[in-house]
């Protein structure tokens, strides 16, 4: 469903870059745990989704997950 992500640990610009990419490939069907696995790391990825958030490029919204219910994110733009 994902597609494979090299990161370059540079900088946590290019991070949340691209976790926006991948929000805006497959929008309405992520979840934090499933960008936490292409990722790694679970820090970098709550820190892109809160400012991405707060920029008002994508939208938090909560839907029936498989055992649960879980938080999907949404392109905005």
């Amino acid at each position: 469903m994902v597609d494979s992500v090299q990161i370059n640990r540079s900088s946590k610009y290019s991070t949340v870059q691209l976790v926006y990419s991948m929000i805006q490939k497959h929008s309405g069907q992520l979840t934090a745990k499933l960008l936490e696995k292409e990722f790694g790391n679970k820090y970098v990825v709550h820190y892109a989704i809160t400012r991405l958030t707060k920029e008002g490029k994508i939208k938090r919204v909560r839907g029936f997950g498989p055992n649960r219910i879980e938080f999907f994110y949404l392109d905005i733009a």
